[in-house]
């Protein structure tokens, strides 16, 4: 069940604990009452503004600190809730016995009465005669019991109306409390207190059955899971921002003390180069890019990630990465590039030759076998100071190539051209050192 404690502080309080949606109770510490020799006690009444409660009552419990009189049963106490309901919590009881600084708690649930004399002690109201305090206080007939208030809806002005219906003594009240129950939803915590949307969230608290919303920030979850009464589990959805968490139910709507705080995505705006080769230093810009976690080329890690600012942080081309998307990975997600980084490939090419061919093999010096099976590989042998080509072959599975032709004696060398493949990957031309082929 909801509870929230509140206490005068002056003539007035206002019970904005109930803001903070604790489980439990708060507490607002009050001023004191006087009562005179004989007449209204001061202030007439005492007054506890209550407010951002949900639900209705299930149960008042009124507590009154630090009374003393020198002769007790000249007190009446009448309480008036904000719907005019009224309840005499003690009146023409305690005899002529005086009382210092007794604590006396009224509630319903109490097993006995006020007692003669006086003693502190937890008591159900203990009306012996009538309040017959003046106005502003309500005329009677007046209720005799604090279930009175059940039902009915907290928020308002609580008074307290203390009264001396003899002469000659007098006494005091050191402050007084309401600890209100209501069948409204609370919200005592939640965890974690940060996060992404799509971390899932633990809401725990009171009266949470039935929920039929919940809200980060205003903007409301499409997934949410009431575990119990008091536990609910919520996803942060996409668009939330920093705010309170709230929880409807049909008995009104708790919203936390403290926000959530989201964890803003990141996004990448720009990358410098947008190509290279692997051990290439990429300097990344974009926003929230603060506790990256992981950056990649392509779906392969990335190496030296070094965060600069929340704007900007350098990472190293990976062996093995190809062309394509490069992502950040921090706490608020995954962010990918507008565009891709385009990864140039370099290659060795080696040449060996026979009486009739030439071979030998095509390798990519970071490993990216693309770029040595299935490439075109050109022979050729020099002539006139220039190099013209008298065979081609395509490479196997290995990066092997094999060309016939080459019989005629002279200097030969073998060359993988320059090739972009259908993924944007650059594959390097790169020439073999040359043979000669004698005769």
């Amino acid at each position: 069940m909801r509870r929230i404690l509140v206490a005068a502080a002056g003539a007035l309080a206002l019970a904005l604990g109930a803001l903070a949606a604790p489980a439990g109770a708060v507490v607002f510490s009050g001023g004191p009452i006087t009562i005179p020799v004989q007449g209204n006690g001061n202030p007439y009444p005492s007054q506890i503004v209550v407010g951002n409660l949900t639900g209705a009552v299930t149960n008042v419990t009124v507590t009154i600190n630090g009374f003393s009189h020198t002769f007790p049963s000249d007190v009446r106490m009448l309480l008036v809730g904000p719907s005019g309901q009224t309840v005499n919590l003690m009146s023409g009881v305690g005899g002529g016995t005086d009382v210092t600084n007794a604590t006396l708690v009224f509630s319903q649930a109490a097993p006995g009465t006020v007692p003669t004399p006086i003693v502190s002690g937890t008591y159900r109201p203990t009306p012996t005669i009538a309040f017959n305090g003046g106005p502003p206080a309500p005329a009677g007939p007046y209720g005799a019991s604090l279930a009175i208030f059940n039902g009915t809806i907290p928020n308002g002005t609580w008074r307290l109306f203390v009264f001396d219906g003899a002469n000659l003594d007098s006494g005091s009240i050191a402050g007084w409390s309401l600890d209100i129950t209501t069948n409204g939803p609370a919200i005592g915590s939640f965890a974690p207190t940060t996060g992404a949307a799509g971390t899932q969230v633990v809401i725990t608290g009171t009266n949470l059955a039935g929920a039929t919303g919940v809200s980060f920030g205003g903007t409301a979850a499409t997934q949410f899971t009431v575990v119990s009464p008091t536990q609910i589990t919520a996803t942060v959805p996409p668009g939330a921002q920093s705010g309170p968490i709230t929880v409807t139910t049909p008995n009104g709507t708790a919203t936390s003390g403290t926000p959530f705080q989201t964890t803003p995505a990141p996004t990448i705006t720009a990358l410098s180069p947008a190509s290279g080769r692997v051990g290439t230093q990429v300097t990344i810009t974009g926003t929230n890019l603060t506790g990256a976690t992981q950056v990649s080329f392509n779906g392969i890690p990335a190496t030296g990630v070094a965060v600069a600012s929340p704007t900007q942080l350098t990472a190293t081309v990976p062996t093995g990465a190809g062309a394509g998307t490069v992502t950040v990975t921090t706490p608020g997600g995954t962010a990918s590039s507008p565009s891709p980084f385009t990864v140039s490939h370099s290659r060795r090419v080696s040449l060996s030759l026979s009486r009739t061919r030439a071979r030998g093999s095509v390798t990519a010096v970071d490993g990216f076998t693309k770029c040595s099976q299935q490439v075109a590989v050109r022979v050729q042998r020099r002539v006139s100071g220039s190099w013209r080509t008298v065979g081609s072959d395509i490479t196997d599975g290995n990066g092997r190539y094999s060309v016939g032709n080459v019989r005629t004696a002279g200097r030969y060398r073998a060359v993988a051209v320059r090739q972009t493949l259908s993924s944007g990957d650059v594959c390097s031309r790169k020439a073999s050192a040359s043979a000669r082929q004698s005769r």
